[in-house]
């Protein structure tokens, strides 16, 4: 196969050739003659790459919940969260270009914009965000319509979870039965019984003789929340690097630029494993 692509000198798998390093060095075409599109374009590429990781490694941890394996689902929601580091690390590295520069060769970018990333809607809507008129962000891409729309309704990580739960011990985690089949279409709304559930789950971290029983599942909620914490980080993050380079103006695709973005920081993906926190607080008593 290298051999027939005259880009490779060599017929063994090489560095570049197994990392088809000519080919993706090739993939960033800037519009302008101005130096910092080129920092633009491979920061952007980069998100992509790795929000692929982030839907790969999201796949794994639901596959593992689905085969009452938390502990795998664990280790790799922590690679996750290293991944989500690199992403808030990464915005100063934008901040390095002057807003004036960017003004430069921004109106080639349109109408092309960041709400378009067909991947970071998916991972929204996987993880509960789950707003059909996302959708018409991508304008006539059908195509991407279609794949966006395939993941409206799929059962979040959470879900998988609580479908654990349920699994490992119901008599201990008293899930409700509607819990169990929600319409995984809609959002996350917080259920005081699944509340109640996930505080049985964290008071038994204190139990000597159960503790350690359930440390795996408490490990993976702690998991999910940090995710939900580390995502409403980058939003933060994203929201000032979006003011700080365009202020309050419109953004490329038509949108309402860092004024939609500041809108969505107040939302949570889990809303249960926020809420469970006000009970621990309160000292309030459980079922054991």
């Amino acid at each position: 196969m290298a051999a027939e692509n005259p880009i490779y000198h060599s017929t063994h798998l090489t560095y570049g050739s197994y990392l088809k390093v000519p080919e993706l060095l090739n993939l960033q075409h800037p519009r302008t003659g101005h130096r910092d599109e080129l920092l633009f374009i491979i920061m952007h590429q980069v998100y992509e790459l790795w929000f692929k990781q982030i839907l790969h490694e999201m796949t794994g941890v639901m596959e593992f919940l689905d085969r009452d394996q938390p502990l795998r689902a664990a280790q790799l929601l922590e690679r996750i969260h290293k991944i989500q580091h690199l992403l808030i690390e990464q915005i100063p590295m934008m901040e390095t270009m002057f807003s004036t520069e960017f003004a430069k060769f921004r109106d080639s970018l349109r109408p092309a914009s960041g709400f378009q990333s067909v991947q970071f809607r998916i991972l929204e809507f996987i993880c509960g965000n789950k707003n059909p008129k996302m959708l018409q962000l991508v304008g006539e891409d059908d195509a991407a319509k279609a794949e966006m729309a395939a993941f409206l309704d799929k059962p979040t990580p959470y879900d998988h979870f609580i479908r654990h739960l349920a699994r490992e011990d119901n008599s201990v985690f008293p899930i409700p039965p509607r819990a169990l089949t929600r319409d995984t279409s809609q959002p996350h709304e917080r259920d005081e019984e699944l509340v109640s559930a996930l505080e049985v789950l964290y008071r038994k971290q204190d139990e000597h003789n159960t503790g350690e029983r359930y440390y795996a599942q408490f490990r993976v909620a702690e998991h999910l929340l940090e995710f939900d914490e580390k995502f409403s980080i980058w939003r933060f993050h994203h929201v000032k690097m979006v003011e700080r380079m365009i202020g309050s103006g419109m953004g490329t695709g038509g949108s309402s630029g860092a004024k939609y973005l500041a809108s969505t920081l107040a939302r949570s993906f889990f809303p249960d494993i926020w809420a469970v926190r006000a009970r621990l607080g309160g000292g309030a008593a459980y079922a054991r």
